[in-house]
């Protein structure tokens, strides 16, 4: 099988005429459609007409404040997203602890509600290497709801304990969503 190649004759002039028909529509093309959409600046007005000066209408950087100061600090997402709900009934005077295993640094959001009764509450962590001690970051002796947003300290399980403190069964529904490992009860 051959090929055979064709030779196309192509006169200055005519790749003269290509590159002021080129030119010529991209001027046209950044008046009427560039310039509304990136900068909102619309001088024929076919930008408003097709919609492109709202584009950019949202309030610009300057608007917004930031102080040098400010207490802001990023949580790590190592690993994979994840979210989990559990729901766990606790019995009258007993306790139960939940827990994420997460990496230092990592953060998840949480939320939780008992079902109207109010428990004690701890939220602390346990180090990987060292189990049998905890640091605590938040209790209360009586509390029925907490959320927030929770950055690890240090590589290990950290979480909650309730402990029921009625003479009534108590439900208590968690929600964490963020970067940990596996989320687990233990009564």
């Amino acid at each position: 099988m051959t090929t055979q190649q064709q030779h196309v004759d192509v006169s200055n002039q005519q790749v003269i005429k290509g590159l002021v028909i080129a030119t010529a529509l991209a001027v046209v093309l950044s008046v009427t459609v560039v310039l509304p959409a990136e900068y909102n600046k619309d001088f024929t007005g076919i930008g408003g007409l097709l919609g492109l000066t709202s584009l950019n209408s949202a309030p610009a950087g300057e608007d917004m404040e930031i102080k040098s100061d400010a207490a802001f600090i990023l949580a790590g997402s190592e690993g994979e997203f994840a979210s989990k709900t559990i729901t766990i009934e606790i019995p009258e005077y007993e306790g139960v602890e939940v827990k994420a295993l997460m990496q230092k640094d990592n953060g998840v959001s949480f939320s939780w509600r008992t079902d109207g009764l109010a428990v004690y509450m701890d939220m602390h962590g346990e180090k990987l290497d060292n189990p049998n001690e905890f640091e605590s970051y938040k209790k209360a002796t009586a509390i029925a709801a907490d959320n927030g947003i929770f950055k690890a300290p240090f590589e290990g399980t950290h979480g909650w304990y309730w402990q029921n403190m009625s003479d009534s069964p108590v439900t208590v529904t968690v929600t964490v969503a963020g970067f940990y490992q596996s989320l687990k009860t233990k009564n």
